[in-house]
């Protein structure tokens, strides 16, 4: 009997999680699609927990990217953030990259991203400071603003932050909890805050 009942449980379990996923898949679309220049989903891209933007710009997402993990920790619904805010900005996902609970993106101008990435829960991604930095001007404008390129097959660990200007190169991991301000050159470990090379990984 127990048998049976795990078994109707898991089952259960994947068709609602498959329902979800569709249901947030479609939501996002009808919410979002009508404000932005443009959206574009590639194929099996899934949305296991809700995804949001309320930017104006473009969002493109290629084949097979994943959005949410059920079992990860989650902040309220684990919605992910993916602002394209003014209607010139950008934010370009490669292929097959999975994205942990409660990821944020934003782009004034551009954030891209490669294929194959693995994308920690709590990270942030911005390409601008939001603010000035004098004190008399702090909120005239959104200050600095740089474009942020993360390579194909970068692994960047949990509740790191990633600012304006950032270069992550191909097959880099990014430690937990780092500040990347800078470039990361490819095929390396990188931790810390700011965040600086800790070893080469061998090929």
């Amino acid at each position: 009997m127990k048998a049976l009942l795990r078994i109707f449980l898991n089952r259960f379990g994947r068709y609602a999680t498959q329902f979800r996923a569709a249901w947030n898949r479609r939501w996002f679309l009808f919410t979002e699609k009508p404000r932005h220049r443009k959206i574009d989903l590639g194929r099996d891209v899934i949305f296991f927990v809700p995804v949001k933007s309320g930017g104006q710009g473009t969002l493109l997402i290629g084949d097979g990217n994943k959005f949410g993990y059920p079992l990860a920790f989650h902040l309220g619904n684990g919605r992910i953030q993916l602002q394209a805010r003014t209607p010139d900005a950008e934010i370009v996902i490669g292929e097959n990259n999975w994205f942990n609970n409660n990821v944020s993106l934003y782009a004034l101008q551009s954030v891209r991203i490669g294929n194959n990435c693995l994308v920690g829960e709590l990270v942030s991604i911005m390409d601008a400071d939001f603010h000035e930095i004098e004190p008399a001007t702090r909120n005239r404008s959104a200050g600095v603003v740089k474009p942020v390129v993360i390579g194909n097959n970068v692994w960047i660990g949990n509740r790191t932050m990633i600012l304006k200007g950032a270069k992550i190169g191909d097959n880099s991991v990014i430690g937990t909890m780092s500040l990347v301000t800078g470039e990361i050159p490819a095929n390396c470990i990188a931790a810390g805050v700011p965040t600086k090379v800790i070893r080469p990984i061998s090929s």
